[in-house]
């Protein structure tokens, strides 16, 4: 009994290739977001404390301001 085998070659556009490299490292990054995200979240871990920062103001009275209390 002979079985029958072909092949086909598949030609697929450069854009292509590139479109799925930078699709699959969209998906990864926002994978990996969303894993710090959940474990930042957690009851008692240290990424969850260390998340909380003060706020920034950017106006120059208030830069100039801390020099001048020192």
């Amino acid at each position: 009994m002979a079985s029958h085998t072909s092949t086909a070659a598949v030609q697929r556009s450069p854009i292509t290739i590139v479109a799925g490299f930078v699709g699959a490292f969209v998906v990864a990054s926002l994978a990996v977001q969303m894993v710090r995200t959940m474990s930042a979240t957690q009851p008692g871990s240290t990424a969850a404390q260390s998340s909380a920062v003060e706020p920034v103001v950017a106006h120059q009275a208030t830069l100039w301001q801390t020099l001048g209390q020192r």
